[in-house]
C-alpha cells in the first residue's frame, strides 16, 4: 500500500473523512465538487480495448454514487450556468460527468443513478455516436492486442518502429494524436492497424462500435430519464492541436449534432483529454463563438462560487470549470479522500 493510500486510510478510519464531507454545509460559500467518470466495466482478462479507461466496477460505481447521494445534491450544466448568473445552488452541489458515449453510461451507469435518484451530466463526442465509428484509442488498443505481427513500423507521422507487446507502444501511439499538430488521426491509426497486419474494414470498426458506444437512441433514453446531456466535441481532438476551421467543425459542429437530436439548447462542452485551454484566449474565443456558456477540464480540483457582491474582487473562469477524474484501481477510502483532499490525486490518471 502506498503512502497516499495510507494516508487515505488512517483518515477514513479515524472519521475524519466523515467529518470533512459534512463541513461544506457549514460554510457559505459553496464548492462544487464534480466527478468525472468514462466508462463503467468489471475486469476481464480477455478485454480486448483499452483497460484504462474503465474507472470503476459496476459495485464501486453504485458505492460511490451512495456516497455522493448521502452528503450531496446532483445538479446539471444549466444549475451551473444559473448559479454564475446568481441563482441559488443547493448546499454541497455535486456534479456527476461521463465523457466519450460509451454505452455502459445506459446499460450500467444509468440504471445505478436512477434507481438513487441521482442526475449525471454525459459529454457526447458526436461523430463516433453518428457514424458507428470507434474512438481512436480505442482502436489503438486492438491495434495492440490483435496484432498479428511481433513489430511493425509506422511511417506517418514519422518512421517508428512498434512492439505491441511493449506497454510503452500504446502511450506512444495515444500521446502522439495528443500532442502532434494537425495530424490526420485516420491516416495514423490505420497505419498502425497495417503495420500490426490487424484486419479492418467499415463492418468490423461498427461491430466494435455497437459494442461500445452509444446510438442516438441511448443518448435520447439518457435524455428523457431526466440525465443531462452535453458536448464532448465531434471527433474527440485535442483542441489545442487544430487549425481554426477544425476548430469550428470541432465545438459548432458537435453542438449542433445533439441539438438536432435532442431538440434542446447545448451550452457545455468537456474539452478532450481534459485539458485546460485556460492560457489560450484563441480556444476560448473559438468555444465562445461556437454558443458554449461553459467549458469543462480535468484539473482535479473543486470549484468555489462566489457571490455576486464578490464578482467584482473574484473572476471566475467559465472556460475552466475543474473536474475530478477518478480510477478503477483505487479504494473507497481513497476515492473519497481525494474527493475532499483533491492534494492526495495520483498525477497520471486516464483522462480520455
Amino acid at each position: 500500500m502506498g503512502a497516499r493510500e495510507v494516508v487515505a486510510e488512517v483518515l477514513h478510519r479515524s472519521g475524519a473523512l466523515s467529518l470533512a464531507i459534512r463541513l461544506p454545509r457549514l460554510t457559505p460559500l459553496p464548492q462544487v465538487r464534480i466527478v468525472s467518470y468514462h466508462h463503467v466495466a468489471d475486469p476481464d482478462p480477455d478485454y480486448p480495448y483499452d483497460p484504462e479507461v474503465a474507472d470503476a466496477t459496476s459495485a464501486q460505481f453504485r458505492r460511490q454514487m451512495e456516497t455522493l447521494n448521502a452528503f450531496g445534491t446532483t445538479i446539471t450544466t444549466d444549475d451551473l450556468v444559473r448559479s454564475y448568473a446568481g441563482e441559488p445552488l443547493p448546499k454541497n452541489p455535486v456534479m456527476i460527468t461521463f465523457d466519450d458515449g460509451y454505452l455502459s453510461c445506459h446499460d450500467t451507469a444509468m440504471p445505478i443513478l436512477r434507481s438513487l435518484g441521482m442526475r449525471a451530466t454525459f459529454f457526447i463526442a458526436t461523430a463516433f455516436t453518428s457514424q458507428r465509428r470507434l474512438f481512436w484509442w480505442e482502436k489503438v488498443a486492438l491495434a495492440l492486442s490483435q496484432a498479428r505481427r511481433s513489430r511493425g513500423t509506422v511511417s506517418y507521422p514519422e518512421v517508428t518502429a512498434v512492439d505491441p507487446r511493449d506497454p510503452r507502444t500504446r502511450r506512444w501511439a495515444n500521446d502522439t494524436i495528443k500532442n502532434h499538430p494537425l495530424l490526420d488521426v485516420d491516416r495514423f491509426v490505420d497505419g498502425l492497424l497495417a503495420a500490426l497486419d490487424v484486419p479492418w474494414s467499415v463492418a468490423i470498426e461498427r461491430e466494435h462500435a455497437d459494442r461500445l458506444i452509444m446510438t442516438w437512441d441511448h443518448v435520447r433514453a439518457l435524455a428523457a430519464a431526466g440525465m443531462d446531456v452535453q458536448s464532448h466535441t465531434r471527433n474527440h481532438r485535442v483542441l489545442r492541436t487544430l487549425a481554426s476551421d477544425q476548430l469550428h467543425s470541432e465545438l459548432a459542429g458537435s453542438r449542433a449534432d445533439i441539438e438536432e437530436q435532442l431538440g434542446k439548447p447545448i451550452y457545455g462542452v468537456a474539452y478532450p483529454v481534459g485539458r485546460s485551454i485556460a492560457s489560450h484566449p484563441e480556444l476560448i474565443a473559438a468555444v465562445k463563438a461556437a454558443g458554449y456558456k461553459i467549458g469543462f477540464t480535468n484539473t482535479n480540483r473543486p470549484n468555489w462560487m462566489w457571490p455576486r457582491a464578490l464578482a467584482g474582487l473574484v473572476s471566475t473562469n467559465m472556460y475552466n470549470i475543474g473536474r475530478m477524474p477518478t480510477d478503477r484501481d483505487i479504494s473507497d477510502s481513497m476515492w473519497l479522500a481525494r474527493l475532499l483532499i483533491p492534494r492526495l490525486a495520483h498525477r497520471a490518471l486516464h483522462t480520455e
